[in-house]
């Protein structure tokens, strides 16, 4: 697996993640990878679920590696459309600022 750096930004995690999906064969298809996503999203809804119901006693630690599951299929998809998610994100930030949301 690659060094991760202590202070990673979010260019080197898709690098790390781009170098791990390649070493471990995981999934390469971006349709399968938005699939393996989406369940990672439900696997996160069904934790925050026990969270409401049951309060939250033993969430944290399963909720954390759900939301780690959550970011590293985020970043392999960003990767398979050649996406600098730190740019992105700053782009979207900015076009943010001047919006307003009606609720």
């Amino acid at each position: 697996m690659s060094a991760i750096p202590e202070k990673p930004t979010l260019a080197d995690w898709q690098r790390v993640i781009k170098e791990t999906v390649a070493e471990k064969h995981w999934a390469v298809d971006p349709n399968e990878v938005f699939v393996l996503f989406a369940e990672e999203v439900g696997e996160l809804a069904k934790e925050l679920r026990k969270k409401w119901k049951f309060g939250t006693a033993g969430t944290q630690e399963s909720a954390a590696g759900e939301l780690a599951d959550v970011f590293m299929y985020l970043a392999d998809l960003a990767n398979h459309f050649e996406v600098d998610l730190e740019s992105a994100i700053r782009r979207k930030m900015e076009k943010n600022e001047g919006r307003t949301w009606e609720f």
